[in-house]
């Protein structure tokens, strides 16, 4: 293997320690190198046991994280969309801030953004372990696990005691999921356990960013999180009609 080789796959693994999946476009970006050459040392890699290739992209060979375990393939659907929706969500922060964030899949990787664009200095309150995972060792970041009944589902925790865990908080902006949203009639949730910490969430923030792909748009759930009032951004991969006239800022995902 040449010294430029070496370079650029030590480049791919250390940056598979920060991130849990990267695609080709990203790595292209990482490296300088074509897209073929990234295609060609992930298929070396792999054959090394070094990664394990996926489709658009790579992840580490080992996975003993639970978070990783148990998010993996729902981060598969939609991929490129969430990670695009996160790191424009990420940019709505500054250091300084005190956050509210919130479990799944797209907060897990907007988590991995705000290590990745060093937003720190930050304070995060979260339910998420996924959120502990990913910045629970970065200097400076210092976080407030709220507990409650943990979801092994979701690795988090709800419950009366998490929603009134929340309210001895005060966070600048919380920044979440959610299963459907209505453009002109809010944000919804698929369970009511869900529902109930995203609005202990939002109840101690200053403004509600809602990360949200285009799957989840016109999507029928019952029990309303946010209604467009409640809303101060939302960051989506599609803008389109339905956000006609809506009370909220759109913020479209690059």
């Amino acid at each position: 293997m040449g010294q430029a080789s070496l370079l650029r796959q030590t480049k791919i693994l250390n940056y598979l320690q920060d991130v849990p999946e990267v695609s080709v476009p990203e790595l292209v970006k990482l490296t300088g190198a074509s897209e073929a050459t990234i295609r060609r040392d992930l298929l070396t890699m792999e054959k090394d046991g070094l990664l394990v290739r996926t489709f658009g992209g790579a992840r580490c060979a080992i996975r003993q994280s639970l978070v990783l375990r148990t998010f993996e393939q729902r981060s598969m659907f939609q991929h490129n969309q969430k990670i695009a929706i996160a790191a424009a969500a990420a940019k709505l922060v500054k250091p300084g801030m005190t956050i509210v964030i919130d479990s799944g899949t797209t907060c897990w990787h907007f988590a991995s953004q705000l290590k990745l664009k060093e937003k720190a200095p930050l304070r995060i309150i979260t339910s998420a372990l996924a959120v502990i995972e990913t910045l629970g060792g970065v200097k400076d970041i210092e976080i407030h696990l709220v507990g409650g009944r943990f979801r092994v589902g979701n690795l988090d925790f709800c419950g009366p005691l998490s929603s009134a865990a929340f309210a001895n908080f005060h966070a600048d902006a919380a920044f979440l999921g959610c299963d459907s949203l209505l453009p002109q009639a809010g944000a919804f949730s698929q369970d009511i356990d869900s529902a109930a910490i995203s609005h202990a969430m939002v109840g101690c923030a200053e403004e509600r960013i809602l990360m949200c792909d285009h799957t989840k748009l016109g999507k029928s759930c019952c029990h309303r999180i946010l209604s467009p009032e409640e809303i101060d951004y939302v960051v989506t991969d599609t803008v389109n009609d339905l956000f006609s006239e809506v009370p909220y800022q759109v913020i479209p995902a690059e």
